[in-house]
């Protein structure tokens, strides 16, 4: 009997053991999980002139427990992200209706298809200007010596208030690159290169049939094209800097290049960004969007710092390649921009605006802008809280069939980024392309 009782037990302790060695094992595997630190994975800085580190937002490693728990919460985010985006296709695939609209402007361009004579795109040419984060310090000394380009910098110094001149030439570059004194000086220095090139090349202004710029350079483009006058578009210039300075220092953000490809799920990253940083931050409106559309694997992302810093914890989770901040201290092209749009909005009342002589591209949206004067203004106003689309610009301008030639492209101004972005758009174009030094 005792035998018998003695068997009883040693099978029940027996039954025991292994849930007590599975006890065992998942105490160690919590001990080393929550001491465990997520390593911090620094990537090597592109050749992009784009993608500059802002050291100031280094990742922190004493943050570990809460990056584990932004990337826990960033793996079930994109997992219901992912389910709601999968109903949302399944839904309006059974409700699927086709539209055939063509685009006015496609139907205007085929009226002028069958009135305009050919002419060989080799001997025309198109003229970009650059934005800002291309200043650097001694940027104007090569044209100043050509036609107009002295007065040009006398009447900035009169409407400006200071030595426009002199803080291109001698900086030092902390002043240079803030937004107050970097957009007035590239505006000035790229209409010098135009003068410049004027000198040079006199055909390859005469014959430029589209100009387009990158942010700021939008407006130098309206400028070149007879849109305004000089004084009046550094006027419009000089508000815009203010006002995108001081909208700068309202709230805490910024901006940061996103290298992406075929697997990346950038929209399910921005959006779980805003709700991290809803549910979490306590910003009620969390801001975060794609700012500039530069090339296809390459986006700049903008807005609140803490939707930037949940992008940079969680990159690999959504498939993101690399990621860079900018060392700028706004988030441009964004709504966070909007009290800088008001006050745009006003100077350009002010301003007396001609249909442009040439075409000009948008920034807003990627395509041309019309002859209403209106319609201009409206969007120079929209494109503060707009994403820039330059990749889509590019596309539009240097679209044609395959036997075509292409146009030559001057880049007026400083810096080369237009021509970088215009070689990973369409390498045939840029095979045409020139830089105009300042």
């Amino acid at each position: 009997m005792l035998l018998f009782r003695y068997s009883l037990e040693l099978c029940s302790r027996c039954r025991l053991l292994p849930r007590q060695i599975r006890l065992i094992h998942q105490s160690a595997y919590l001990l080393a999980r929550g001491i465990r630190r997520r390593p911090v994975e620094h990537s090597e800085e592109p050749a992009s002139p784009f993608t500059k580190l802002d050291k100031n937002l280094s990742i922190d490693n004493d943050h570990s427990n809460q990056m584990s728990v932004q990337e826990q919460f960033a793996r079930l985010e994109l997992q219901r992200l992912e389910q709601e985006s999968q109903k949302t296709v399944d839904q309006s695939s059974s409700s699927f209706v086709v539209e055939d609209n063509l685009d006015e402007e496609e139907l205007e361009n085929d009226e002028n298809k069958q009135t305009r004579p050919f002419i060989d795109p080799s001997t025309t040419s198109i003229i970009i200007f650059p934005g800002q984060g291309t200043q650097f310090v001694g940027m104007g000394q090569q044209a100043i010596n050509h036609p107009n380009v002295k007065e040009m910098f006398n009447i900035a110094h009169r409407i400006l208030g200071y030595d426009l001149y002199s803080k291109c030439i001698n900086g030092p570059i902390e002043e240079l690159n803030q937004t107050l004194y970097a957009q007035p000086a590239i505006y000035v220095t790229s209409l010098a290169a135009v003068q410049k090139l004027k000198a040079e090349n006199q055909k390859a202004v005469e014959n430029c049939v589209v100009a387009a710029g990158f942010s700021v350079g939008e407006v130098t483009a309206l400028v070149f094209a007879g849109c305004m006058t000089f004084e009046d578009g550094l006027r419009l210039i000089k508000t815009r800097a203010e006002a995108m300075q001081s909208a700068s220092n309202e709230v805490n953000s910024g901006m940061m290049s996103v290298f992406v490809g075929r697997e990346t799920k950038l929209t399910l990253a921005i959006d779980a960004a805003r709700e991290w940083c809803n549910k979490y931050m306590k910003i009620d409106v969390p801001c975060i969007q794609i700012a500039n559309h530069l090339y296809a694997e390459c986006k700049v992302l903008a807005g609140h710092k803490e939707a930037l810093q949940f992008i940079a914890h969680n990159y690999k989770v959504f498939g993101i390649r690399r990621i860079k901040y900018l060392p700028v201290s706004g988030a441009f092209h964004t709504p966070l921009m909007a009290s800088a749009k008001l006050k745009l909005i006003k100077a350009l009342d002010k301003i007396e605006m001609q249909p442009p002589l040439i075409q000009v591209m948008s920034n807003v949206t990627g395509k041309r802008h019309s002859n209403d004067v209106a319609s201009i203004k409206r969007s120079l106003s929209q494109q503060l809280t707009k994403s820039v689309l330059w990749e889509q610009s590019i596309h539009k301008m240097y679209q044609r069939s395959k036997q075509n030639t292409y146009p030559n492209t001057f880049e007026c101004g400083p810096g080369r980024q237009l021509g970088y972005l215009l070689r990973l758009n369409n390498n045939k174009a840029y095979q045409q392309y020139h830089h105009v030094d300042v």
